[in-house]
């Protein structure tokens, strides 16, 4: 086992010490709110000068601006095939001072090195998963946040979070199936988002869901796009340890060409079937997630439905997951262990085909944040079983997959699960 991970282990603990000597943050996609610190009502004032805070990244404050950088790193080990990095990310936030009362301008990107040639004008391009500026409140972006640049959609809950934060090394198979028709991901376009009350926020963008930056062909098309999404979180006991949260999204998105809505494996992602997915897409998704204690025990369960539609092919998809995990225990001494479950369902069909095809996996594994390490640095292990049926015109394999990954990440923000 050290072999296989000694080799990973002295990338990451380079990354980590040239990261912190350079510096590294958070990540704000889709309208969420970045792990910046944020100064609340009545606390002292923050720090000045250079600090770490893990919650966050390394932190240069003067006055009323800051600048904070974060970085991670996530190299993947498949026992039969080649090692890879799955993410190898490095991000900043620019908040300048504040302005008209409470309100402050920010400048975010956050930048993908896995498979970008840094040196090179496309590939460089083609690396931003974020590159906006925006303005919000200043104590608290929940509050109020408008931003224009280049930002991932604001349909799912996960596809909203931090890539560096997510609790498996992949997301959902509908989640990923999806960036097989650009409908997911990065897009360039206008975001709002208003908390309307203690329990209630709204998103709302315009954008071209089709992708921009960090795709073969950029469209920067506003307006091509339209997405709102709902997000409840009701209110809990304080210190109950408990948090609910339900999410309900719709969005339209036009004129998507040549593309195909493409089945694949659960953890590599390796194509099983496809159906064309062109014209107009219209998806609706609805979320939802608790976390409470089970016999003392953090544990987190959540789910998520998608649907979409595509009026050109007349095609259509829906699916979802649903996962437990559960914190087995979290000290300094011994580290923090997290074992989960997680179980996929995908049905994609055409109007030409009578029948649909169906995609199912179980996935389970551990993430384990290493200890004295601050949930900076953490081992995973994830194990997937993948297996389709359907018609012939759809599925390019039948078979049943079995795949394992390990996975090494890095980071200079605590990996937060519950």
């Amino acid at each position: 086992m050290m072999s296989i991970l000694r080799g990973p282990l002295l990338a990451g603990l380079m990354l980590l010490t040239a990261v912190t000597a350079r510096a590294d943050p958070p990540t704000g996609s889709g309208g969420s709110t970045p792990a910046t610190e944020q100064p609340t009502v009545g606390a002292a004032t923050p720090a000045q000068g250079l600090s770490f805070k893990p919650d966050a990244g390394i932190v240069f404050r003067s006055g009323d601006f800051s600048l904070t950088t974060w970085g991670f790193a996530e190299r993947v080990f498949d026992p039969n095939g080649p090692d890879s990095w799955r993410r190898f990310r490095q991000g900043a936030e620019l908040d300048l001072p504040r302005f008209g009362g409470n309100l402050r301008a920010i400048v975010f990107y956050e930048f993908d090195l896995a498979n970008s040639d840094f040196f090179r004008i496309k590939p460089f391009r083609r690396g931003f998963e974020n590159l906006f500026v925006a303005l919000q409140d200043a104590d608290d972006p929940g509050k109020f946040r408008v931003l224009i640049g280049e930002n991932t959609q604001i349909l799912s809950r996960d596809d909203n979070l931090s890539s560096g934060n997510l609790s498996t090394i992949n997301r959902s198979l509908i989640l990923e199936e999806h960036g097989s028709t650009n409908s997911f991901g990065t897009q360039f376009g206008i975001q709002l988002q208003k908390r309307l009350s203690d329990a209630l926020t709204l998103q709302v963008s315009t954008q071209d869901g089709r992708g921009s930056l960090n795709t073969d062909s950029p469209r920067y098309a506003i307006g091509n796009g339209f997405s709102a999404k709902a997000i409840l979180t009701p209110k809990v006991a304080p210190d109950s340890g408990r948090k609910l949260s339900f999410g309900l999204a719709v969005d339209h998105t036009r004129d998507i060409t040549d593309r195909n809505f493409t089945l694949g494996t659960a953890l590599a992602v390796t194509p099983m079937g496809s159906v064309a997915a062109t014209g107009d897409r219209f998806t609706v998704e609805a979320d939802a997630a608790y976390t409470f204690p089970l016999a003392g025990h953090p544990t987190t369960i959540e789910g998520e439905v998608i649907r979409s539609r595509f009026s050109g092919s007349r095609s259509d998809v829906y699916g979802g997951y649903a996962m437990t995990q559960v914190s087995v225990f979290d000290t300094p001494k011994a580290g923090d262990l997290d074992v989960f479950a997680r179980y996929d369902f995908v049905s994609l069909g055409s109007d030409a085909i009578a029948r649909r095809a169906t995609q199912q996996a179980v996935r389970t594994g551990f993430n384990y944040n290493l200890p004295y390490a601050a949930k900076l640095a953490s081992l995973h292990l994830e194990y997937g079983r993948t297996w389709v049926d359907g018609p012939a015109e759809i599925l390019t394999s039948n078979r049943t997959a079995n795949e394992l990954r390990i996975g090494l990440r890095v980071s200079l923000q605590r990996y937060v699960r519950h």
